[in-house]
Formats: C-alpha cells, structure tokens, sequence
C-alpha cells in the first residue's frame, strides 16, 4: 500500500501542538498522540421569513445577501403572483409577475435582473426583471415545468430537462431561446448550479436517479454520482463548487451534500427537511447557499427561509 509520501510528495507534520488552520492539512500531535487534519465545515441558520403566502415550487435566484422568490404554489392548491426581495435579513414585496404561476421550469439571474420561464401545467411563458417591473418576452421553445436551470441576468439563463422527463436544454440571450446540445439522460424536478457554459445538472426523476451532468458550453457529460438518489430537491453554486439539499428519496428528507468539483460529501442537515424549495441557484460557490419557502413532510407551503455557510475557519479531525 502506498504511504503518505508516496501520495502526496512529503511527510505527515510532526507538531508538539495543533497547526494553525488551513484546509486539508494533515499532522501527528506528539502532545495528544492523535493524528489530525483541518477540514471545512457547514451549517444551516434560520434567515428571514417571507411576508406572504406559504408557498412551494417558487422561482429563487440570488445571493444570501440579494435573493428574489417569485410565484409559487399556495396552501391550498392555489398559485400567486406575489415576487419577494431579500436583503440579507428580510424579505419586501416587489412587483408582481404577469401571470401567476408555480412549478417553474426555472430560469436565472439576481435579485434585480432576471428570467423566469415555464411553470405548470408545461407553461412556455417566459418573463424578465429589471428590479422594477416584469415584461413578458419570447416563449421557450418547449413549454415545460420542474427543470433545472441556472444564469446570471436577464439576458444569460440556461434551463435543461423538465417534466414530463425531458432531455431538451434551451439557451436564453436576452431576446430568443435556442435549443443546444440534449442531456444525456431525460429526467424532471432536479437541481442546477452553474452558468450558461459550465452548467450542473443533478439528480431528479426518472425515476429517482443519482446521475449528474455537466454542459460545457458545448456538450453534456457525466461527472460524479451523487451518494443519495433524490428528486424535489434545492440546489445552487457553481460547476465545481456547488450544493444540493433536501427532496424526496422518496421520503421527504434534510441531508445535504456538496461537491468540490470531483466527488459529493454528505455534510450537515437542513433544520427542517423539505421539497420543493423555491431556490433554484444560490448565484454563488456551494459555500454559500439559500433554501426558500419549499413543502414540508406535513405538506403545504412554507415561509422560511435557511441559508448554507461554510466556516471559514477549519474544524479539527481526530483518527484515534
């Protein structure tokens, strides 16, 4: 069996005393006699509570500090037209999109300017946010609703699979949507990280499948499996750095997982499990993340909201 040298080109620190925190650095405490390393941690906190509507399957898009909720399905049974800003700590209302709606098929962008297209029942209407008000613009080219997309503006989306288990990727430019290159495998309700060129998609149904896949502009590929099969999830971040959480498996549940670019770690759970998130990109790396509205196992729509971080600082792993 291959030594640590062998691995990673040097040898193991041998310290009187705990090393200063840097992520992934591996040491012998002679004082303790345990061998240790510094791994990043995360954790789930309460962030402020939207101010209308228990909702589910809304459109999010954002940054913990700058997220948007538009629409949503309603408790019970209804949809709303409702679109909510947050700024770090609560939400205010905005603008109403133009026709109400639920089940996105997604879309992209920030809180001040953004796209949102498809919803049920398999919608082809499209809508853009320039902070103040939402114009309807062209349709997709495939009405459809539960996909996963990802963007950064109104004039940058990317939205690939959807129900009912479609292959089909369209690209939006601020004018049209175009189809580009089909996913390798069709499926609905899954979750997207990225951008319009390096894009994730992950998990979803068809049925439950742990199956990812990256567009690289060009072309999809299969990356790493996710460890839990799971369909209704959250998800955001980037191609390499990117965060999934909750949905169904087919219990509803609250694990999470994150991806370093090469392989998903299951890390710690939602405080509360749930589905149907209203997030459907964080807009940043999977260190950061946001979990809006969304159905609990009870059913229903929610109003809170819990935000991703991890630690900056490193915890200390103990092999006794």
């Amino acid at each position: 069996m291959a030594t640590y040298k062998e691995i990673h080109g040097i040898n193991i620190q041998y310290r009187d005393s705990d090393a200063t925190a840097v992520e992934g650095d591996v040491w012998y405490n002679a004082s303790t006699g345990l061998l240790k390393m510094h791994q990043s941690s995360g954790s789930w906190a309460a962030g402020g509570t939207l101010n209308t509507n228990e909702r589910a399957m809304s459109a999010g898009f954002g940054l913990q500090t700058a997220a948007i909720c538009v629409g949503g399905i309603t408790s019970p049974g209804g949809v709303t037209d409702v679109v909510e800003q947050y700024n770090g700590s609560a939400w205010s209302e905005v603008g109403d999109i133009n026709t109400a709606r639920g089940t996105f098929a997604g879309g992209g962008g920030t809180s001040s300017s953004s796209v949102v297209a498809g919803g049920s029942p398999n919608l082809a209407i499209c809508e853009s946010w320039n902070d103040s008000t939402w114009t309807e613009v062209a349709n997709l080219t495939t009405g459809r609703q539960a996909a996963a997309s990802c963007g950064t503006s109104n004039t940058a989306a990317l939205i690939a699979s959807g129900n009912p288990n479609l292959a089909i990727a369209e690209l939006w430019n601020g004018a049209s949507w175009s189809e580009v290159a089909d996913l390798s495998t069709a499926r609905s309700h899954c979750a997207g990280a990225g951008t319009t060129t390096a894009m994730l998609v992950i998990t979803g149904y068809n049925p439950k499948t742990v199956n990812v896949e990256l567009y690289n502009g060009t072309a999809w590929s299969e990356q790493s499996n996710v460890n839990t099969a799971r369909y209704n999830l959250g998800g955001g971040g980037t191609s390499t750095s990117a965060v999934i959480f909750g949905g169904n498996t087919p219990s509803i549940v609250n694990s999470t997982e994150q991806y370093d670019g090469s392989s998903w770690t299951e890390v710690a759970n939602l405080a509360t499990a749930g589905n149907d998130f209203g997030t459907g990109d964080s807009g940043d790396s999977g260190e950061l993340a946001i979990a809006i509205s969304g159905s609990p196992p009870s059913g229903g729509g929610t109003r809170g909201t819990e935000e991703w971080t991890v630690a900056a600082s490193a915890e200390t792993i103990a092999f006794d």
